[in-house]
């Protein structure tokens, strides 16, 4: 069995492990943030506490970006 693989329909890489290939995945850079200042912060914790659909689709969002 060959160590590497590369399907080429997604062209995603896969790495034999074992039996098994195991995509080869890798988080994205860091970006530099910002300070969100108190406005921000307040938002965020009210979003947090009353709004946790809203709070985790931002969050989940940020993270894609």
């Amino acid at each position: 069995m060959k160590q590497h693989y590369i399907d080429e329909k997604t062209g995603i890489s896969y790495t034999l492990q074992g039996n098994y290939y195991l995509p080869d995945l890798a988080l994205p850079t860091e970006k530099e943030t910002k300070p969100i200042g108190i406005w921000g912060q307040r938002c965020k914790r009210y979003l947090k506490e009353h709004r946790k659909v809203t709070y985790t689709k931002r969050q989940v969002k940020q993270l894609s970006c």
